[in-house]
């Protein structure tokens, strides 16, 4: 979920729970620094789905896929904010209603969104993201400042988009149940809140829920 909110709430919900950690804004749990340091030092490059035999056999997870999942879940559990799911809520409330130019939202059975998106864009263009595995705060100014980095990771040459897209589409079908999940949109839903949000002089709030 990312949604845009009034810039004088962003700006109090940092100052009542604190910014979601990543790197530069605190230091994460070791799990989570091992599992960091395998991802950008070739473990994001290693093969995370194949086939048994046959190219019409399903896609199966390999164990680097399995350790990269527990890898963003770790993440998620070692937030720095006070209170993530208290900061969740109140952002929540104060997004648009519908799904449009200033929310969106991605569901799926049993994969992970956010998981997805990070394998498919790879260690260095998912790193330009701020805040931390899809969990973000951000005041209207840092919006701003931010929507370069987030143009930097989502637009995307054709080639490359494509290989993108792939591995996301991987990533929804092999490690859960969402054969028909829009890969291209949880690369372009993203970035259309944040342009405008950075439009409007709004924040914007992301979070992942696993339920």
């Amino acid at each position: 979920m990312v949604g845009v909110i009034p810039d004088a709430a962003a700006r109090e919900l940092a100052q009542r729970y604190g910014h979601p950690v990543g790197p530069g804004h605190g230091d994460p749990s070791p799990e989570v620094g091992r599992g960091l340091a395998w991802w950008r030092n070739g473990g994001g490059e290693e093969s995370f789905f194949a086939r048994r035999t046959d190219p019409s056999d399903p896609l199966e997870p390999t164990p680097a896929a399995y350790r990269f999942a527990d890898l963003v879940e770790a993440a998620h559990a070692s937030s720095g904010a006070a209170d993530t799911d208290a900061m969740r809520d109140a952002s929540t409330a104060l997004m648009p209603e519908a799904v449009g130019t200033g929310l969106f939202v991605a569901t799926a059975r049993k994969a992970d969104p956010v998981a997805a998106l990070y394998h498919g864009l790879g260690p260095r263009r998912s790193a330009l993201l701020p805040g931390w595995f899809g969990h973000v705060l951000l005041s209207a100014d840092e919006v701003r400042a931010a929507l370069p980095r987030y143009e930097e990771a989502l637009l995307l040459p054709d080639g490359e988009r494509a290989a993108v897209l792939s591995r996301i589409a991987d990533w929804m079908t092999a490690m859960g149940d969402a054969p028909d999940a829009d890969a291209a949109e949880l690369v372009d839903g993203p970035l259309r809140v944040v342009r405008h949000a950075a439009a409007a002089g709004s924040g914007v709030a992301a979070f992942s829920n696993w339920y």
